[in-house]
């Protein structure tokens, strides 16, 4: 592809040359009126300065004023010519930059900047979604797991409860335990089964919080995997007490027969020993399942952690991009969508920063607010004025 190239009138060798040849005369010319001019006002000044204003002399320096603006007008036709040659020189190189200038809006690779752009805002949108989506699944599955462990945990509070209740009533039978009713307590406690009953499993329910609908199978489920811990554990802690009472029946009914047959002091004293040998087993039989409860909650912790640690590297995982992403730079770009949020924009720059400013800097960014309330003032129809301290009017004489 051949590239074409077109020369301004004003820029051909012959028009160019006819311009820079006539330059020394025209600045010259100009540089003669603009001295005549300046002399010609100084020369008035002194008067002024020397004897004062006066009416004569006022329209002297409005008849000066009136030639200067033709002597202004003159000047600057002679070299318009001149100065136009070097406006439109600059103005073609310009040109010439403007057309490759990625800042300019017209120019080719802005358009391409601008197809990058939106093709690392789509590539960001497209990668943002999947890391929301991925968030979304960690988050529910996070849930789920949470929820899993509450349930479980709820299910044991609740089968805690029933084990207590069963080693409750074994421990009321024996503590009821006389003389008269040996047999019949012995048959209870017996009677007293080890297995944990299918019905409560199945009927058990849990009160856990279920933020995301979780369906009610997930319950059944939990259950169904905890069931045969929960079974051999009830077997053994409701067994083992069990057998440990039973154990101990026959010599507690000596204990009882001698307390029958003895005085009130020696009654007192079997008495005593009794008691405290049973609380001593109870307490060590307490002793045993805190110990297994501590060994199953470190467990749990230990599992608790680790799954916290491999959820930090999934959320790595989602913050890393899978595929390839152009280079970007991200900024908010403040935007109102209605009058009320360019003045909501203005108090915070005059909070943060405005308020601060000297007035004369002030003054120049806000020019064109200051030129609306000035034209309001001097409407002649309707004239408005800010009634403020902070605010006052002067008066600008200007002779015609």
């Amino acid at each position: 592809m051949s590239i074409q190239t077109t020369t301004l009138p004003i820029l051909r060798q012959e028009n160019t040359l006819m311009i820079i040849q006539s330059a020394p005369e025209v600045y010259d010319r100009n540089s003669l009126s603009s001295q005549k001019c300046k002399e010609a006002g100084e020369a008035l000044l002194a008067r002024i300065e020397l004897a004062g204003m006066n009416d004569s002399l006022d329209q002297e320096c409005a008849a000066y004023i009136e030639k200067t603006k033709k002597t202004l007008k003159v000047m600057n036709e002679r070299r318009s010519s001149f100065t136009k040659l070097f406006d439109q020189i600059r103005s073609e190189f310009t040109s010439m930059e403007n057309a490759i200038d990625p800042s300019k809006v017209t120019s080719v690779p802005f358009l391409v900047q601008q197809s990058r752009n939106a093709y690392a805002a789509k590539k960001r949108a497209e990668e943002e979604a999947k890391r929301q989506e991925e968030l979304r699944r960690q988050q529910r599955e996070a849930a789920l797991i949470k929820y899993r462990q509450e349930v479980e945990d709820d299910i044991r509070r609740q089968f805690d409860q029933l084990v207590n209740r069963d080693i409750n009533f074994i421990t009321s039978l024996n503590q009821g335990l006389t003389i008269e009713n040996y047999t019949v307590t012995v048959m209870k406690i017996k009677a007293v089964s080890d297995t944990l009953p299918i019905d409560w499993a199945q009927s058990i329910a849990s009160y856990a919080p279920n933020p995301y609908g979780f369906p009610a199978s997930e319950i059944k489920e939990i259950v169904n995997r905890i069931f045969p811990n929960l079974r051999h554990q009830y077997k053994a802690e409701i067994g083992e007490y069990k057998d440990t009472v039973l154990d101990n029946l026959p010599s507690k009914y000596r204990e009882l027969e001698k307390m029958a047959k003895a005085d009130a002091e020696e009654k007192a004293r079997l008495k005593a020993e009794l008691e405290a040998k049973e609380a001593a087993d109870l307490q060590r039989i307490e002793e045993e399942r805190k110990k297994k409860e501590a060994e199953a909650q470190a467990a749990k912790e230990m599992q608790k952690q680790a799954s916290e640690m491999s959820s930090l590297f999934d959320v790595a995982k989602i913050a890393a991009p899978a595929s390839y992403q152009p280079k970007t730079s991200v900024k908010l770009r403040v935007s109102p969508i209605n009058p009320q949020g360019v003045l909501d924009i203005l108090g915070m720059w005059w909070s943060k920063e405005g308020q601060y400013l000297p007035v004369d800097e002030l003054i120049k960014m806000f020019k064109k607010q200051i030129s609306f309330v000035e034209k309001l003032a001097n409407d002649k129809d309707s004239k408005e004025l800010i009634s403020s301290a902070n605010v006052r009017y002067e008066e600008e004489v200007k002779a015609k």
